[in-house]
């Protein structure tokens, strides 16, 4: 991913991609942000071409999470999880089809992007709401 993202798994038809997991990313949100939008662009030039192409969502969030070994002897895999790993999932399925939803740690690690509000989310497993953002463009424009 030219954003420095790694593919973490892909998990039926979505994709899970991390920035920062070695701590050597200062710019995560930025990085996580410009590969969400650059992903929705390149999506929405192919169905501009094939009108029955599928849209699709990306959810972004950050925080704290755990670095992993999960799995058997046989197949293990080196993976993220955690709250902040499953509030992003929530906030994806509330983003809407070819747009990119933000978390408030993200709006609040990017203050010049221009985003819209999602309003107060309530998601499984958060016994609060959660502000999320549709994002629009990482700098202002």
């Amino acid at each position: 991913m030219s954003q420095g993202g790694d593919v973490d798994r892909i998990i039926g038809d979505a994709l899970m991609v991390t920035f920062n997991k070695r701590g050597d990313q200062p710019d995560h949100a930025r990085r996580a942000a410009a590969a969400g939008l650059a992903l929705q662009a390149a999506t929405a030039a192919v169905s501009n071409a094939h009108p029955d192409w599928p849209r699709f969502r990306v959810g972004i969030n950050s925080g704290p999470v755990r670095v992993s070994l999960l799995g058997t002897a046989g197949g293990r895999t080196h993976t993220i999880i955690g709250d902040t790993v499953n509030t992003a999932s929530r906030i994806e399925g509330r983003a809407p089809a070819g747009g990119v939803a933000i978390g408030p740690v993200t709006k609040a690690l990017l203050p010049d992007a221009a985003t819209t509000p999602l309003g107060q989310l309530e998601l499984k497993g958060k016994n609060h709401l959660i502000e999320a953002h549709l994002l629009h463009a990482v700098e202002p424009r």
